[in-house]
């Protein structure tokens, strides 16, 4: 599919984001490039490579600290993505989410069951 753009994250649902945070610094060594309180999100990385998700555990979420890693799929359009996701026998979970200004998502399930996610970064370009 031409509208996909790469892999650029995964990521994992944690029951203590701080102490998540501090193990993937101080024992990984991985960087904190961002944290969001607010929204209970953190995003890693080392010098090369895709950055990793923290998500709090919290009920919005499906996934439970401990049981699934997100593959998180970029894609260029996240509408045109679905609709194609769709007629291949993916099976969309809740609804689209959009953090304003940065990142719309749409969850989905692929034929074995498997969670992912597709993600339109806002503001880049549609090429």
């Amino acid at each position: 599919m031409q509208n996909t753009i790469g892999v650029h994250l995964c990521w994992i649902v944690v029951k203590d984001i701080q102490k998540a945070i501090e193990f993937y610094t101080n024992t990984i060594g991985l960087k904190l490039k961002e944290y969001n309180e607010e929204f209970g999100w953190a995003e890693l990385s080392g010098e090369e490579g895709s950055i990793v998700g923290l998500a709090q555990e919290n009920p919005h979420i499906d996934s439970k600290a401990g049981t699934n890693a997100v593959i998180t799929i970029t894609v260029k359009d996240l509408v045109k993505a679905c609709d194609h996701f769709l007629k291949q026998g993916a099976t969309l979970v809740g609804e689209i989410i959009e953090i304003p200004g940065h990142v719309k998502m749409q969850t989905f399930l692929d034929k074995d069951r498997n969670t992912l996610q597709l993600a339109q970064m806002l503001g880049q370009s549609k090429k």
